[in-house]
């Protein structure tokens, strides 16, 4: 399983998180496949998950099988997103996410573990 990051999931989510918990200890937990993804709407799915006793939410994007590209993570207790994510209220968002994302792609802009 091939977990790509973009610049902007880096620099826009996961660098507000490493104060938590290691970008090490994230590409892991997505490798080790000890979660369930729900879906949201395919090939869209969130995982609800703990990190060092810290709730967290991912939205992520799977292409093909092994390869997954996460869109958005939050805090649990994250205001803005709060926890039940759904599609009909989200979809803008996490499309335009991936909108940033495959632009990252296709310029260079990410890092495949």
């Amino acid at each position: 399983m091939n977990i790509i990051i973009t610049k902007r999931f880096e620099d826009k989510y996961l660098k507000y998180l490493l104060k938590n918990f290691s970008k090490e200890v994230f590409i892991k937990m997505l490798k080790e496949k000890n979660h369930t993804f729900i879906s949201l709407h395919q090939p869209y799915f969130k995982i609800k998950n703990t990190i060092n006793s810290i709730s967290i939410r991912w939205i992520l994007l799977i292409l093909e099988e092994d390869n997954i590209v996460p869109l958005m993570i939050f805090l649990k207790k994250d205001k803005k997103y709060w926890e039940n994510i759904n599609w009909k209220e989200y979809k803008d968002i996490i499309l335009e996410e991936q909108e940033l994302s495959f632009e990252d792609i296709k310029n260079g802009n990410y890092k495949e573990y």
